[in-house]
């Protein structure tokens, strides 16, 4: 029997640890250019409404996986992108908040309508 020792949770921040408790929803772009997209997110969160969704029957070899976090009633939300290359991360950005407007809109254009 193997015996692993558990990672503490003690430097992880604190927008971390919330998220650990909300639910995560995945949604795959169409690749972009990876800084220009997060220095356009760190303006404004209705950057991520720029992004194109990428056909669910495309192969997808380079695209941007936007990870939405967000709890029960829609009043915290957070999100977090990385970016794929051939199955692997290449890049990866901080979690920017999102208003619950700007989740719904982005939500909507895959399909989930809250």
């Amino acid at each position: 029997m193997f015996f692993f020792k558990r990672k503490s949770n003690e430097g992880d921040s604190p927008i971390k640890q919330k998220v650990k408790d909300m639910k995560c929803r995945q949604i795959s772009y169409v690749d972009t250019d990876f800084s220009e997209l997060m220095s356009d997110m760190s303006k404004d969160n209705k950057a991520i409404l720029k992004l194109k969704p990428v056909n669910y029957y495309a192969v997808k070899n380079q695209y941007i996986m936007a990870h939405i976090y967000s709890n029960a009633d829609l009043s915290e939300n957070y999100v977090f992108f990385t970016r794929i290359d051939m199955e692997k991360r290449t890049d990866k950005s901080d979690y920017f908040p999102l208003d619950a407007d700007t989740l719904k809109k982005a939500l909507a254009k895959v399909g989930i309508i809250l």
